[in-house]
């Protein structure tokens, strides 16, 4: 790993006046609005998918109820369900699973959406998609919402790989090493937009600028809209223009 990627502690606080290089989303919940019901159905499928797989430890899970019981702890321990299963020792095809559990994305997401493209094209920095989602995932639903133009790269569960994923630092580290070629990238010209409150303050923590998207996740992870005070902009249900006015340095 370079310096340039290590060294975070040595950049400039992310309350800087500054312009952007590089613009950071989520997408989950910050591209869409979680209302729509997509994550819920995801949710709701891998607890199927808990009941439904044979073999091993899956012979032990007879319901929902007790899929649910499982999966609180692994979650906790490991952030992403699949990469947990597979800790704990739960043995399954890791494509198969990504299919079953992201499938229906259409039903929720049915049209394209013009003001979210808007918005993009709006703004003059780089732009890269950093989910946990696997990237076949993630690009059907920028396909869906029309804006899969927009991003130079998906970085996903692949290119993390089952060892890491947000918020550990680890899965930082590695996004941050991808951004370096061929102008080193430092986190403070970064702006990280995120509804996850653990994964946000990660972002935070390395100095990025941050803008936190309202959702359920929040009272999920026990937090208030107090501790939202240390972002930079906290937006309600999705990213879009209203940012103009919170934030107006995305526009320098």
């Amino acid at each position: 790993m370079s310096n340039n990627v290590n060294n975070h502690t040595d950049q400039p606080s992310s309350s800087s006046s500054g312009p952007f290089d590089l613009l950071l989303f989520d997408l989950d919940g910050t591209l869409y609005d979680h209302a729509c019901g997509y994550e819920d159905h995801i949710h709701a499928n891998i607890f199927k998918f808990m009941v439904e797989a044979k073999g091993g430890k899956f012979d032990a899970i007879h319901s929902i109820e007790q899929a649910q019981q499982v999966w609180t702890p692994i979650f906790a321990k490991y952030n992403l369900t699949k990469r947990g299963l597979m800790g704990e020792g739960y043995e399954f095809d890791g494509t198969a699973y990504d299919t079953f559990i992201r499938k229906g994305a259409a039903q929720f997401i049915q049209q394209p959406d013009p003001e979210l493209r808007s918005f993009l094209q709006s703004l003059p920095q780089r732009k890269i998609i950093f989910t946990n989602a696997p990237e076949t995932s993630a690009h059907e639903i920028l396909q869906l919402l029309g804006v899969a133009d927009q991003f130079e790269a998906v970085l996903g569960s692949d290119f993390m790989g089952n060892d890491v994923c947000k918020p550990e630092r680890a899965a930082f580290d590695k996004v941050l090493e991808f951004l370096q070629p061929p102008v080193v990238v430092p986190p403070h010209r970064i702006c990280y937009f995120e509804d996850s409150f653990k994964n946000l303050l990660a972002g935070k923590e390395l100095g990025m600028a941050t803008v936190f998207v309202t959702s359920a996740t929040l009272h999920k992870e026990g937090r208030t809209q107090e501790d939202l005070a240390q972002f930079d902009a906290v937006v309600e249900r999705k990213v879009g223009a209203s940012l103009r006015e919170s934030m107006p340095r995305l526009w320098n």
